[in-house]
């Protein structure tokens, strides 16, 4: 097993070659610090979105004065790919032993 060192900051660590030319079968150094980069960038934009996401189910939960578990179980229930009307038969069924509070 190789192990590839990474070139610190202040370049203190350029023994392995200057741009991490110590090749190991496919991939250089360069190849791994490109692949870390886009993945952090990445990590931000998702978390962008779900800032933006949270936000979007605030405003419309103030908006429309709705209910915010009822906005979260309707998202679940896109994400779930549930259908709805076997959902609703399902709960008319049984909403005489739901004990609503």
């Amino acid at each position: 097993m190789a192990f590839i060192k990474i070139d610190s900051e202040d370049g203190s660590e350029k023994s392995t070659a200057k741009k991490a030319e110590v090749k190991n079968g496919n991939y250089t150094m360069d190849n791994v610090r490109s692949m870390v980069k886009q993945v952090a960038e990445l990590d931000e934009q998702i978390k962008e979105l779900r800032e933006e996401k949270k936000k979007i189910v605030e405003d419309f939960v103030d908006e429309y004065n709705v209910p915010k578990k009822e906005v979260t179980e309707a998202i679940k229930m896109l994400k779930g790919d549930i259908d709805p009307e076997v959902t609703a038969s399902i709960y008319a069924g049984i909403a005489d032993l739901v004990d609503i509070a």
